[in-house]
């Protein structure tokens, strides 16, 4: 726990005193409960991207899939609630039975985040460890015909630090083989004000001590 608690204040003050843009490393975003809070900030008028992301997989599903023709495993990294992927599931599903693995990656809650300059929201390729070392083993129990289709969506890749994010999709990438299949869900560039207000909390869902 000590180990820990160091651990944790040093990347705090590491992240909040470092000059120009802040940063403080994803890990520490979510617990259970920050979980759960996410996902009601995700429903708010001000946050639409999980909203733009479901709408566009649900109208988009059937393509996706067809172009991956056969057996398909389904293999989604960092699931959060899974609620997007149900309309890929149903999708492949309609052509035949479908095995799907999912990783949850759980993080200790942010404690607190004050202070005028803009704070990111750093993912490191090592905190993502959990979720890319689920792929291989996926990958070596699949059947003989049988393709991957991995799923990271919800434009988590946008939060990782360069070249954090091209050490993951090369490490998602060496794990995959011909036929199979990466579905990557990117956000589009956004104003800084328009991000402020997607992150910021207006309505204040999240209680004071968050």
């Amino acid at each position: 726990m000590a180990r820990a608690a160091g651990e944790f204040a040093t990347d705090i003050r590491n992240g909040l005193t470092k000059a120009g843009q802040k940063e403080l490393p994803s890990k520490y975003l979510y617990d259970t409960i920050g979980s759960k809070l996410f996902e009601v900030i995700a429903e708010l008028p001000e946050y639409g991207l999980t909203r733009a992301d479901e709408r566009l997989i649900r109208g988009h599903a059937t393509e996706i899939v067809e172009r991956i023709p056969g057996d398909v495993v389904l293999c989604e990294l960092g699931s959060g609630s899974g609620t997007k992927t149900r309309w890929i599931l149903e999708a492949l599903s309609r052509r035949r039975h479908t095995y799907y693995f999912r990783s949850r990656f759980r993080r200790r809650p942010l404690l607190s985040a004050a202070g005028s300059s803009p704070i990111s929201i750093r993912s490191e390729s090592s905190a993502w460890s959990a979720n890319i070392s689920m792929a291989p083993e996926v990958a070596a129990r699949r059947r003989d015909g049988q393709r991957i289709l991995v799923l990271f969506l919800g434009s988590t890749i946008g939060n990782f630090s360069h070249p954090a994010d091209i050490n993951f999709l090369r490490n998602v990438r060496m794990i995959l083989k011909t036929g199979d299949a990466l579905l990557l869900g990117t956000d589009l560039e956004k104003s800084i004000p328009q991000l402020i207000q997607a992150y910021d909390d207006p309505l204040g869902v999240l209680p004071p001590s968050i």
